[in-house]
This record gives C-alpha cells, structure tokens and sequence, in this order.
C-alpha cells in the first residue's frame, strides 16, 4: 500500500465519518404512547414492561438490539411532554391507518396486561385512539376484542 493509497483511506475516514445510528423517532413516539397508558394508573406491572418490550420488536419492528435505547428514549420523551399530541401527531403522520389500529390493540394489550383495567386507562386510551383518528364504535370493537384475548 502507497501513501496515496494509505492517504485516501484517512480522508475519506475523516471526511464522511459514520452517522450515529439513531433509532427511528416515530418508533420512539409509539412506544411513548404505549409507556404513558402503562404508567396510567401509577402501576408500571412487570407484564406491562413485557407487553411494550414485545411489541416495540415484533410490532413496530425495532431490532431487538435497540430495544432498550428505544424504550430509553421513548421514557425520556414521554417524561418531558406536556400532552400526547407530539407522540400522536407523528405516528398519525407516518403510520398507515392499518398501523394505527395494530398499536391501538397493542395499548388495550397493554392495558388489560396486569389483568385489570382502570378508570384512568381506559380514558387515556380512549383519548390515544381519538388522536389517532378513531370513532368510538371502533375503539369499543378493538377493547372488546383484545378484552376478549387476555
């Protein structure tokens, strides 16, 4: 190998370095959504934790080995936030309408997760399914069925 050669390795290192790699932020406001219904009712079960850790890799398709950054994040954000619009907003941009019925089965999921579900669950979930742009005969079809499921 020349200097040339060892020359042009180096700067093309230097002047293109990696970009950091940065989970997708819409799979972050997702699972916000899903750590804000778990942590409605001031109750974070363990089998709400595995029902969100499940659905961020098999729903929404995070690589298992950026889970943990995504669910960091996402407790990050949803720490932060005044109102759930940001989270809501981004995934109704972004997800197609049938994406959006999958993650709304994943928040009843997540509420029915710990075998119960409270007052102020079922009226978060209600508001999620609303701001994802779902009429109440659907939101009561999708609870019923997932109800049905646990």
């Amino acid at each position: 190998m020349g200097v040339q050669e060892i020359r042009r390795f180096f700067l093309s290192k230097l002047s293109a370095p990696e970009a950091p790699h940065r989970p997708d932020p819409v799979a972050i406001a997702a699972c916000a959504l899903l750590l804000e219904i778990a942590h409605a009712d001031d109750v974070f079960a363990p089998e709400e934790r595995e029902r969100i850790l499940r659905a961020v890799r098999e729903d929404l398709g995070v690589p298992a080995e950026d889970v943990d950054e995504v669910v960091r994040l996402a407790e990050e954000e949803r720490r932060e936030s005044v109102d759930l619009y940001q989270f809501t907003k981004l995934v109704g941009e972004k997800f197609t309408r049938a994406q959006r019925l999958r993650l709304l089965e994943v928040i009843w999921g997540v509420v029915y997760a710990d075998g119960q579900m409270t007052a102020v669950e079922n009226q978060l979930a209600r508001r999620i399914a609303e701001l994802l742009g779902f009429q109440h005969p659907e939101v009561q079809a999708v609870r019923e069925r997932v109800k049905q499921g646990a």
